[in-house]
């Protein structure tokens, strides 16, 4: 191995950084992130409430919650490089499926192969993978792998809207669909390694090649960790943050429309925010390393509500520079933030257990919040008494973060 090659050439880590951009782009960019431009037209042609529509995600995000719960055990039993390989075949032809449905059941059916694969193929291997990759400079590296979804947002917002107007919405998926196939399994098989040892090198940051003793690893196991209150919370406030400040990509769209504006307008104003996103999971990843946990989940939360105030308020275009705020730092913190706190709080002893469990509790929260914004809708005619419900749900995150989490970084943790 050669030891010297991380300082004499070009880290190869920031390929595999640029990789995972690409295929969060293209997965969740696409299948989550830019799901809100075909809520509207499908309704309309299939007569489905948006309560129902809007479920779709619900039970996508719900398999997403097993996988990540079971993700310790998943993790240590199968090899990552197999399931990567699967879950870039699942996922992209499930979405195609949705150009093939009739029935409401049809949609939620191709939601659960989706629901397993995504996380498999973005936020669960990536985590892992950059974390192999990077012992220095993490949360910079994952925000930068993971603002690949807010670059697709951005990209395939308007691209499905024109796509829609133009060609039908089931002719658009077919086509984000090979879109989505091609680019992924091209990147995974050409990019992708797991390891640094699999291209001769070391971990950014380490200087020798002694591997790390799994008995000599900072941090608890999960089933001595789950009984701590401070666990519990820090779980418990990641699932209030994601289900309120989650809500602005799924809703922002139709609200916008509703709210007078035209679909082109709202479109615009979706792929503006989804560039702010881009930029605010690169922005926020460098925050944690600079700032630290508690004051990086601060700004985080805080903007996340700032954001929400901009939805109830949009009605009024000189607040919309508000909702930009919340998808840039706010909407973030599901990805960059959750793998960082795992590692930063908890330590390296049961990583993979530890985060999936925590990312099960964010996937709780994108569970709930497209039904709930649903039914508010059909039953209110506005998403604005959803919107102030989530955020009272980010006061209390922000009261709970300020108060347990650590003032600087955890020492000798890698944040």
């Amino acid at each position: 191995m050669n030891t010297e090659s991380n300082k004499s050439k070009f880290f190869y880590g920031w390929v595999i950084v640029f990789a995972g951009a690409l295929i969060s782009a293209t997965s969740i960019g696409i299948g989550w992130n830019s799901f809100g431009q075909f809520i509207k037209p499908i309704c309309a042609d299939l007569g489905f409430s948006r309560q129902a529509m809007s479920t779709t995600m619900t039970v996508l995000s719900l398999m997403q919650m097993v996988i990540n719960f079971f993700w310790g055990y998943i993790f240590k039993r199968f090899s990552l490089k197999k399931m990567l390989r699967l879950a870039a075949v699942v996922f992209p032809t499930a979405y195609f499926c949705f150009s093939l449905s009739q029935k409401i059941w049809m949609f939620y059916l191709c939601a659960v192969f989706m629901g397993f694969s995504m996380p498999v193929l973005t936020t669960l291997s990536f985590a892992v993978i950059v974390s192999n990759w990077f012992h220095e400079k993490k949360g910079t590296a994952i925000g930068l792998a993971f603002m690949g979804t807010g670059i697709g947002g951005m990209i395939f917002n308007p691209v499905a809207a024109a796509l829609i107007e133009g060609i039908g919405w089931r002719w658009a998926i077919r086509l984000l669909a090979g879109i989505m196939f091609s680019v992924i399994n091209l990147t995974l098989y050409a990019l992708v390694r797991i390891r640094p040892e699999e291209k001769g090198l070391l971990p950014l940051g380490e200087k020798t090649a002694v591997p790390e003793d799994p008995d000599k690893l900072e941090g608890m196991l999960f089933k001595d960790l789950i009984k701590t209150w401070r666990f519990r919370l820090v779980c418990v406030c990641v699932c209030f943050a994601t289900t309120a400040i989650g809500c602005m990509t799924q809703c922002m769209a139709p609200h916008l429309t509703d709210s007078g504006y035209s679909a082109a307008s709202a479109a615009l104003m979706v792929s503006v925010n989804m560039a702010a996103l881009a930029a605010g999971k690169m922005l926020l990843g460098i925050i944690f390393d600079k700032a630290g946990l508690k004051r990086a989940s601060q700004l985080s939360v805080f903007c996340g509500a700032l954001g929400l105030l901009g939805m109830i308020l949009c009605k009024n275009p000189m607040f919309l520079p508000l909702i930009v705020i919340g998808q840039c730092l706010g909407s973030s913190f599901g990805t960059v933030a959750v793998p960082i706190l795992a590692q930063g709080l908890f330590g390296k002893k049961d990583y993979s257990t530890n985060f999936g469990v925590m990312s099960a509790c964010s996937s709780v929260g994108n569970a709930l919040s497209p039904t709930i914004n649903g039914g508010v809708y059909d039953r209110m005619g506005s998403y604005n008494p959803a919107f102030c419900g989530w955020l009272s749900l980010l006061c209390v995150a922000f009261v709970v973060f300020t108060a347990i989490l650590p003032k600087e970084k955890k020492e000798g943790a890698e944040a």
